[in-house]
């Protein structure tokens, strides 16, 4: 049994919010490291951001801004045209984590929680985003300008309905060019009769993936989730992977970023924690190329 649905890559939001908006929380510990100058800039940043100010924003990013995604400041313009016409109702928290000065510069390792809601009625949606990052803030005299971004861990989720599967993710964040791992989407809550669909998604991190949707094909589930062994490909770039799961009264689309670095040797079949009654499938040895989809 099959059947089409067009998505928004959860993933996909996460990464551009995280990379716009650093909004510091009355909770948020701001390290000793961190100037004054810059903690106000991250709080004004936040206050254009969540004006939708288009103009105030992009005058935090220099022309020659880097991502490690490959966006330019003119690609991150466009993708947070497309962002904010799709979530008109989003909010931001973001928590210092480290701050370290390299002459002119400081670099500052963030964790942001993202909140949002897209559509309303039966197609409204309701977007968490969760990403650590770095960014390397330059004081240019009255202002701060972030130089360049990069992403080091990221989860996001997309849920719809009355009652959309409660699902437990697990996958890695890092693993080595050609290796193997699992994938298990679990859903936590007991389906009675509830008749389950899903689909995975897998696409490269780069410009073009941001901000777009995603054609994917459901199939009927005989279980409680998705259960799958990927293999990684044999060059380094970032996958962002989506699980799709469909029952009556709800959609769950869950996404994480998946790193794939060359140098990441041992350790890629060791299993995650296990933390339920299902045990994660890793081959001891790795077999033929596969693939998610």
């Amino acid at each position: 049994m099959h059947k089409q649905i067009k998505i928004l890559v959860a993933a996909a939001v996460g990464a551009i919010a995280s990379t716009l908006v650093n909004s510091v929380s009355a909770a948020a510990v701001t390290p000793n490291s961190a100037p004054q100058g810059l903690v106000n800039a991250i709080a004004l940043f936040d206050s254009a951001a969540s004006k939708r100010d288009l103009a105030a924003v992009m005058k935090f990013f220099p022309e020659d801004f880097t991502h490690g995604d490959g966006l330019t400041k003119k690609k991150l313009q466009e993708s947070l045209e497309v962002l904010w016409q799709r979530y008109k109702d989003i909010q931001y928290q973001t928590e210092i984590i480290k701050v370290e000065p390299k002459g002119d510069t400081y670099r500052v390792e963030t964790k942001t929680q993202i909140k949002g809601v897209q559509g309303q009625g039966e197609s409204k949606f309701q977007l968490i985003a969760n990403i650590n990052s770095v960014q390397v803030y330059q004081n240019k005299g009255e202002t701060w300008q972030i130089v360049r971004q990069e992403i080091l861990s990221e989860k996001s989720s997309l849920t719809s309905g009355a009652k959309p599967p409660t699902v437990e993710l697990r996958l890695p964040e890092i693993i080595g060019i050609g290796r193997q791992f699992a994938l298990d989407a679990i859903v936590t809550e007991p389906l009675g009769a509830s008749l389950l669909l899903g689909g995975v998604v897998e696409e490269k991190v780069n410009p073009t993936n941001y901000i777009k949707e995603a054609t994917i094909d459901l199939e009927a589930l005989k279980s409680g989730g998705i259960f799958k062994i990927g293999q990684a490909p044999y060059s380094e770039g970032d996958r962002w992977i989506s699980v799709v799961l469909v029952r009556e009264n709800g959609i769950s689309i869950n996404s994480q970023r998946l790193r794939v670095s060359k140098n990441i040797v041992g350790g890629q079949y060791t299993p995650l924690p296990e933390t339920g009654s299902i045990r994660i499938r890793v081959p001891s040895e790795p077999k033929k190329q596969t693939n998610l989809l």
